[in-house]
């Protein structure tokens, strides 16, 4: 009889030990499920980068902003200017130009600033190196030409589009035609490459002659913790380069889809 009851009893504390193993897989399962969804995000980004080897004065820069169906998306942050590193002296604003949304740029004067190479510290090192100024022309001391960055993020509550942004999420000027280019060539990646006509209005004065470069990107990206980061974005960007200002010129577009991964 006692050999039966403990039989019984180490059978129920086995099926009870199962059951509690099971129970914990299952919560552990359950809470790490949960903390992954959690940490899923989406978000948009936009930024500019100028550069400029000389002061130049007079500056108007007419570029378009990333738009959906003729809408602005994004550039409130640089005209309100809660974007970081916004000039001071820059004047900021939204105009429509034959039916195109474009953040011009205005600036009396866009003065560069040349910086020298980081200079190695040594623990302990005294007393220190000295710390050099930064310039407004290059210099065997300074050579290092720093552009000016702007860029702001938004968060939304929706899955973005990557595979196929165009009409459905904000690109350069959506109203030139997107013509395929080339298949991405990376690793897990579904993606295409498309061209299209970006208008960009560049003019200025100067007294030297010099190089003005300046890149504009928007890009969304769809993100989740898995172990690591897991996402997948698209990508439009522009890039235009002068020696002299041109006016308007058609600046060529590069848009990248379906970059990266995709979970479900």
């Amino acid at each position: 009889m006692n050999r039966i009851s403990k039989k019984t009893v180490l059978t129920s504390l086995l099926i009870a030990a199962v059951i509690a193993l099971v129970a914990w897989v299952g919560s552990v399962a359950f809470f790490f499920h949960q903390s992954m969804a959690e940490s899923e995000r989406h978000d948009f980004h936009y930024s500019i980068s100028l550069s400029y080897t000389t002061t130049i004065t007079n500056v108007t820069i007419l570029l378009p902003v990333p738009s959906l169906n003729g809408t602005p998306v994004l550039a409130d942050a640089f005209v309100h200017r809660s974007a970081p590193g916004i000039p001071g002296d820059w004047n900021l604003s939204i105009e429509e130009v034959n039916g195109t949304p474009m953040l011009a740029i205005r600036a009396d004067k866009m003065v560069p600033e040349y910086h020298g190479y980081p200079i190695p510290i040594e623990p302990g090192q005294s007393p220190l190196p000295a710390t050099i100024a930064p310039r407004t022309e290059y210099s065997l001391e300074t050579p290092v030409l720093r552009p000016i960055q702007i860029g702001t993020t938004l968060q939304v509550n929706r899955t973005i589009e990557t595979r196929d942004p165009v009409g459905r999420e904000p690109v350069f000027a959506q109203t030139g035609e997107f013509v395929i280019r080339a298949e991405s060539a990376g690793p897990h990646t579904q993606g295409l490459e498309f061209v299209h006509p970006v208008p960009v209005y560049v003019w200025f004065e100067r007294e030297q002659p010099g190089e003005f470069s300046l890149q504009a990107s928007t890009r969304g990206t769809n993100s989740i913790w898995r172990g690591g980061w897991v996402f997948n974005s698209y990508q439009d960007s522009v890039s235009v380069e002068l020696k002299d200002p041109p006016g308007w010129t058609e600046a060529v577009g590069i848009l990248r889809t379906g970059e990266g991964a995709y979970y479900t």
